[in-house]
């Protein structure tokens, strides 16, 4: 099982709806998929159960347990309506755990995803944590418990503002908690490949950044936006449209890149 944390400090860059729309296509593939709603504002799991039934739902039934560090996962992981895809829910009652200068709270705090996760990594290929647009507490456990990080961004400059920032948080926690976090790449997201903004921003993007880059980009399409109006992902939605292509394109460069990362610790370990 592979851990990989969507994270950017700009909200609106597509985070929630990259994990929504991608674990929809990764189980079309026959793929097992966790999605971990790490978010107070319980977006993602909005998408899956609608507004009034997330705000209904009890703190001991979503990720402020892990945080209390009483969950069992019987308790906090349910099954969807999208076959392979399971939940962990968000909640309002998480938002009081997701403060500032999170490597300076309680080591339990810090860990408490990692070790719940460690529980139930044989049920599941890939495990996708939606994180809240900061760099607090929850995007902080996020970190400590995964392998690589995915951070999506729109091509403009207002939505790449905080790639610097997210950079930082990496290398705080690689020099600290977890020494084996990756940067998996950057996303471009909602892109429109008819203005020349995105197309010169994007350029600009991969001539920084060179292969941390992803290859793969997701366009702006309304078939991402009518699949969460049926609350579905667009897999499902449409299994074969465009938009489900693209997804797919996605896990595929996801998992070849996790392969990757993990290539010189093969070599490491066969010397």
């Amino acid at each position: 099982m592979s851990v990989v944390t969507a994270l950017n400090q700009k909200g609106g860059v597509g985070k929630t709806s990259t994990c929504y729309h991608l674990a929809g296509a990764l189980a079309l593939g026959g793929r097992r998929v966790l999605l971990v709603d790490n978010d107070p504002q319980a977006s993602l799991t909005q998408g899956f159960l609608g507004p009034q039934a997330t705000r209904a739902l009890d703190p001991s039934e979503t990720i402020a347990a892990v945080y209390h560090q009483e969950a069992m996962a019987e308790q906090v992981i349910r099954g969807t309506h999208v076959p392979g895809v399971d939940l962990l829910c968000g909640g309002r009652a998480a938002g009081s755990f997701n403060v500032p200068d999170p490597h300076l709270t309680d080591w339990p705090l810090q860990t408490s995803l990692r070790d719940f996760l460690a529980d139930v990594s044989g049920g599941y290929d890939l495990v996708l944590i939606d994180c809240p647009p900061n760099l607090h507490l929850a995007s902080w456990t996020s970190l400590v418990a995964s392998d690589g990080l995915l951070v999506p961004l729109q091509p403009e400059d207002f939505g790449a503002q905080g790639i610097a920032d997210v950079q930082e948080s990496i290398d705080r926690v690689v020099s600290g908690p977890n020494p084996a976090l990756r940067l998996l790449g950057f996303l471009v997201t909602m892109s429109n490949p008819r203005l020349s903004v995105h197309k010169g921003f994007e350029q600009l993007l991969r001539t920084h950044y060179g292969d941390a880059v992803f290859t793969t980009t997701i366009p702006i399409s309304t078939d991402f936006k009518e699949a969460i109006v049926q609350r579905q992902p667009v897999a499902q939605y449409k299994p074969r449209g465009a938009a489900t292509k693209v997804m797919k394109a996605l896990g595929e460069e996801i998992f070849a890149r996790l392969a990757a990362a993990d290539e010189p610790t093969a070599a490491g370990e066969a010397a």
